[in-house]
């Protein structure tokens, strides 16, 4: 191959053209072209460059150096415009900012995310703390009896016995109950604060005395001294999802969260939260915070709620915060039990999904560790992954497994990256088996394992 230089102008010839490109040549030179030069090269041409866009600048990431205090940041303004997209598909109403979105936020707004971030980063994990409630409750030894008011006797100890036989300790919001189950609730008070012990027991076994037909469910645990007590008295039509089956369910979702999480006795309130490292140029606008909250209540007072959150800084301090709020769950305690856990199940899942954006957006795939092998057995047992024809689960785990070990890790995104690896390479699936495989590997993102 020749190489011909005429007036700074590279130009590649095959060596058929030797004779036409030394006539070029000499040409040149004679007319005093100084940059004139034909050499023989060894290599293949390298390759033209690609045309340039119609604007330079769409092929060029802009790197914007951080804005002053107070002052809009482009950086902060797309990525507010972008999470109002995901605000929207997920059906979240956030209060606007009272500046500009975008301006970024003072030094004590800084210090105040620092703060929140590590005082998120200090509390346990979700799936810690709700194994702890779980052993707690279970250690409760809970039992229902169903019972007739009209079997019931109330000791001037406060005790209430069953029959002739069981006698429990009554716990205040038992009281309650079962004063109202009796029809003498709005006396309650009267009854438990201002009655003596002998005229209470006397005036509420007359009351119970009184309405032979009445069935109620008495809700028993073991307390302190590991005496029996009724902590609730509900309906027969009550169904128990209590608080630790709930926790169990929603416990492999949410494992990866860090979490503040209270149990009362009657049930819990819980607060799973994410935040991101860091928030370049953070801003008034900017959701700096996701979270889903989980309440229950086992004494038949209220139902199972489980919320879906976003935080918004609204301010140029990190002091004035809107919330976006969408719950996915709101069950009472009414029906069939299993598919009161079926909805709850789904309802955790839909929570977690709707914040999903701005968990990829912040990397948390890269932060959630697990194992790979547990993982893709949970993929494929669960039908997370599916392959159209593939029945043997065992052989469709050491497909995953197999390119897996090609690039090693244990993170989720480590996992995900397998699944979308076996799609290309495995030689036996086809183009759509494929796609759909990149689909589901692209919501896997999202989902703890």
């Amino acid at each position: 191959m020749l190489k011909l230089t005429l007036n700074g102008q590279v130009e590649y010839l095959s060596e058929s053209d030797s004779d036409d490109a030394l006539r070029r040549y000499w040409e040149a030179k004679s007319a005093g072209d100084l940059t004139a030069q034909l050499v023989r090269v060894e290599d293949s041409p390298p390759a033209p460059p690609p045309p340039p866009p119609s604007d330079v600048r769409a092929l060029i990431p802009e790197v914007l150096p951080p804005v002053p205090a107070g002052v809009v940041s482009k950086q902060a303004q797309g990525r507010i415009s972008e999470q109002e997209r995901w605000l929207s598909a997920s059906g979240f109403s956030v209060p606007p900012p009272i500046y500009a979105p975008g301006t970024r936020v003072n030094a004590l707004g800084e210090e105040n995310f620092r703060l929140e971030r590590r005082r998120i980063e200090e509390m346990p994990y979700f799936d810690d703390a709700a194994d702890s409630i779980i052993d707690s409750i279970r250690k409760e030894e809970r039992e229902d009896h169903k019972v007739r008011l009209k079997d019931l006797a109330l000791s001037p100890r406060g005790s209430l016995f069953v029959g002739n036989s069981d006698e429990f300790g009554l716990e205040v919001n038992a009281f309650n109950q079962l004063a109202a189950s009796a029809g003498f609730g709005g006396g309650s008070r009267y009854l438990k604060d201002l009655c003596s012990a002998e005229l209470r027991a006397a005036n509420v076994n007359w009351q119970l005395a009184h309405r032979p037909s009445r069935t109620v469910v008495l809700r028993t645990r073991l307390g302190a001294g590991g005496h029996r007590h009724v902590f609730a008295v509900v309906t027969p039509t009550y169904a128990p999802v209590d608080t630790d089956q709930v926790l169990s369910v929603i416990r492999p979702a949410l494992a990866d969260a860090h979490t503040e999480l209270v149990y009362d006795g009657d049930g819990v309130k819980a607060s799973a939260l994410f935040m991101p490292d860091e928030v370049i140029d953070l801003a008034a606008g900017d959701i700096f915070k996701v979270g889903i909250r989980l309440d229950t209540n086992d004494i038949g007072k209220g139902r199972i709620a489980i919320t879906a959150v976003v935080y918004r800084n609204l301010c140029l301090n990190l002091i004035i915060i809107g919330e976006g709020r969408q719950q996915t769950v709101s069950q009472v305690h009414r029906g069939d039990t299993e598919r009161i856990v079926t909805s709850i199940h789904e309802g955790v899942s839909v929570a977690r999904e709707k914040v999903a954006d701005f968990l990829a957006a912040w990397g948390h795939a890269r932060t959630l560790k697990l194992d790979p092998i547990e993982t893709f057995e949970e993929w494929v047992t669960t039908k997370r992954i599916e392959v159209p024809g593939e029945r043997d689960k065992d052989q469709l785990v050491h497909v995953f497994l197999t390119a897996w070990a090609k690039e090693p890790g244990h993170t989720l995104a480590d996992a995900v990256n397998a699944v979308t690896r076996a799609a290309h390479e495995h030689p036996t699936w086809s183009l759509n088996i494929r796609e759909a495989l990149e689909r589901r590997a692209a919501e896997l993102v999202y989902v703890r394992a």
